[in-house]
């Protein structure tokens, strides 16, 4: 492929290094990343269970049972809540919904099934719960009640005995992808819903039309943005510009955000958090109502009513965290550290246990104790198992669950001095060091920064967990100017130069550090890219993330990358036939396709639309992968919109008067 590859792609040799380095190295890997797909989401029914799921449902909806959804109370819950209650109720089922409250705390509640039989409700769907439920499941059965679990939790030895549990962490899950988030596994079960009930005429009749909560849902969960979570996330913003439900519409605007290009860092620091704070100052039975409600204006003031919220978490979450900073300041640092209080908020020690993890890089667990009880909040580190960690100590809790990075658990008050001995007894033997550590995607020259390298990046985004904006090294620059701006003097601000090539660099939260660089001459820098906007002026900015004065060893001064680094390869120059052979090998069976294919497949695919151009649509058995690789170049341009199914799919032929086929990167790499 190599300098074919690059003039086809109209790709940078800088940001196919990139992409090499982080594993995609082949034609096919690049374009499923650069422009994922809704044709490559996997089918719900690789689940083993969803067959004996999707039996169970038909027998509700034939005899119209009484169905309780039973969520979470953080963003993912909520999000995963609304969207089956939704698609349940578009499909003719009878649908009421429980969220707990943070009082009630996490999971299923022997006290709500019990009152769930005595309101004739015969079958209960979890949502990003369940998994670990299984005293709760059994008592469920004595009451007459059937239990669905959706959940993505780690599970634990035990799983209930449920009609069906839907979880790709499990072992033997039979699906293929195990990052989904709550709300992801909610959608597979409404996506296998409509393949067996159809698309009806309601309000919300297909798959697409969930895309928007399921973005929402997965970038609040910080689950990796990667694989099929990418391809959700990314094509659910899109969605979202233009949502169709009125409680994120009401959201958006509130936040400002109303009519712009979304980003899933806006999601996740400025939208998620109001969604998040109803259930952690008290109950997110208001966010579930927004994202429910289908009058605008009473939406609007639903999320005016969640800012107000979220204002009160902000300040409740500064008061902590100054609490938790003053008790540390007392005593030396320890490894882990636990910290207890029974003057905290529960629903907010999570956050703030975050907010020391980034300060003093090593695991954090807070705990609020309500009298005997403590309920805990548990965040990691890179290396640092917190789920694993927990298990260990597992004679000192009450309950527990969650991921690697971040847990909830209860435990006896009077058990806190021991689970903050054996945490950090156990921590000694780990041998983690602590230290702040980027992975470099690629060392890069001053010059190299332009507006395409940046356009190119921004193509790799969403950006999030399992996904960070590319991080790049350059060396030897020269240190022209350097100044403290912000509030409180927090932020360094520098002019790097390298010949006669400057461009202006920023260190967020390191002002203190400026006594260090205006005696540094030549300094090393990694960083991200970003476009900075001041008036109607936009220029390149580096964003540094950490720096060191030039001609320093590499292990000196600078964070480095995780555990086996090695010096990032440096962007590509020269021949391309190494990098060809090594990484990217064209496969045999790549399409190759030409104008006039693509437009008698159009002619083909107009003369079997439905008058509202809707088309029901499958690859022949023929050439399957040359058919769903034109679609995709269809998808790319707009020509079609995908609206449900993973084959046979659901599209809609969309009215477009002119489309250049040279904007499809998929036609221009694929053509003849």
């Amino acid at each position: 492929m190599g300098e074919a590859f690059l003039k086809k792609a109209g790709l940078s040799r800088s940001t196919l290094s990139i992409l090499h380095n982080r594993g995609y190295s082949s034609r096919d890997s690049v374009l499923e990343f650069l422009k994922p797909s809704l044709l490559d989401l996997h089918s719900p029914f690789l689940f083993k269970d969803m067959e004996v799921i999707m039996q169970r449902l038909a027998e509700a909806r034939a005899d119209q049972e009484k169905i309780l959804i039973y969520g979470d109370y953080d963003a993912d819950g909520v999000t995963g809540t609304a969207l089956l209650y939704k698609g349940l109720t578009s499909l003719g089922y009878q649908v009421v919904v429980h969220i707990p409250s943070r009082e009630e705390g996490y999971g299923l509640h022997s006290e709500t099934i019990e009152k769930a039989s005595h309101n004739n409700i015969s079958l209960i769907i979890t949502v990003d719960c369940g998994i670990s439920a299984v005293q709760e499941v059994a008592f469920a059965k004595t009451c007459g009640i059937d239990i669905i679990v959706t959940d993505h939790h780690e599970p634990q030895d035990e799983l209930p005995c449920a009609v069906g549990i839907l979880n790709s962490k499990i072992a033997d899950s039979g699906y293929p992808f195990p990052h989904l988030a709550g709300v992801g596994v909610a959608f597979k079960l409404l996506q296998a819903l409509y393949a067996r009930l159809g698309y009806s005429e309601a309000a919300f009749g297909a798959e697409n039309d969930y895309l928007d909560l399921v973005a929402l849902g997965t970038i609040a969960d910080i689950v990796p943005l990667v694989g099929e979570n990418r391809i959700l996330v990314k094509n659910g913003l899109t969605v979202m510009e233009n949502t169709r439900h009125s409680g994120i519409r009401a959201l958006l605007e509130e936040c400002g955000l109303l009519g712009k290009k979304l980003k899933a860092g806006q999601i996740s620091f400025i939208v998620a958090p109001r969604i998040n704070a109803a259930g952690r100052m008290d109950t997110a039975r208001l966010a579930l109502n927004l994202l429910l409600e289908e009058t605008y204006d009473d939406a609007l003031e639903m999320a005016r009513e969640l800012s107000k919220e979220n204002n009160q978490r902000q300040l409740t979450e500064k008061e902590l965290l100054c609490d938790a900073e003053r008790i540390l300041a007392e005593g030396p640092i320890p490894n882990v550290i636990v910290l207890s209080s029974p003057n905290w908020h529960h629903g907010v020690i999570g956050i703030v246990a975050s907010r020391l993890v980034e300060r003093y890089k090593r695991p954090v667990f807070l705990i609020a104790e309500e009298g005997d009880t403590g309920k805990g909040s548990a965040r990691g580190i890179s290396d640092y198992h917190v789920l694993d960690e927990l298990k260990k100590q597992a004679n000192t809790l009450s309950k527990f669950g969650g991921h690697k990075q971040a847990a909830g658990f209860t435990l006896p008050v009077d058990q806190i001095p021991q689970l903050r001995e054996g945490l950090n007894n156990s921590f000694l033997e780990l041998g983690i060091i602590f230290k702040e550590r980027f992975q470099i995607d690629s060392m890069i020259s001053w010059d190299e920064l332009n507006a395409q390298l940046l356009e190119e990046l921004e193509q790799m985004a969403p950006f999030g967990a399992g996904n960070p904006a590319p991080v790049l090294r350059t060396d030897g620059l020269a240190v022209q100017n350097v100044s403290v701006v912000g509030k409180g003097r927090e932020h360094l601000k520098m002019t790097l130069a390298a010949a006669k090539l400057k461009r202006e660099a920023m260190a967020f939260k390191k002002g203190q550090e400026f006594d260090l660089v205006k005696n540094i001459d030549m300094i090393d820098i990694i960083y991200n890219l970003e476009l900075n906007s001041y008036g109607n002026v936009e220029t390149i900015q580096a964003v540094v993330k950490d720096f060191r004065p030039s001609g320093v060893g590499a292990e000196q001064e600078i964070a480095c990358t995780a555990e086996g680094y090695s010096e990032p390869e440096p962007a590509i120059s020269g021949s391309l036939s190494d990098f060809e052979t090594a990484a990217f090998k064209e496969k045999t069976s790549a399409p190759r396709l030409s104008r006039k294919m693509l437009a008698d497949f159009y002619r083909n695919l107009k003369h079997i639309t439905d008058e509202r151009g809707f088309i029901w649509w499958g690859p022949s058995a023929e050439k399957p992968g040359m058919q769903l690789s034109i679609m995709k170049i269809f998808e790319e341009l707009g020509i079609i919109s995908w609206y449900g199914g993973t084959g046979p799919y659901l599209f809609k032929l969309n009215n477009i008067e002119k489309t250049y086929l040279q904007t499809s990167l998929r036609f221009r790499v694929w053509s003849e």
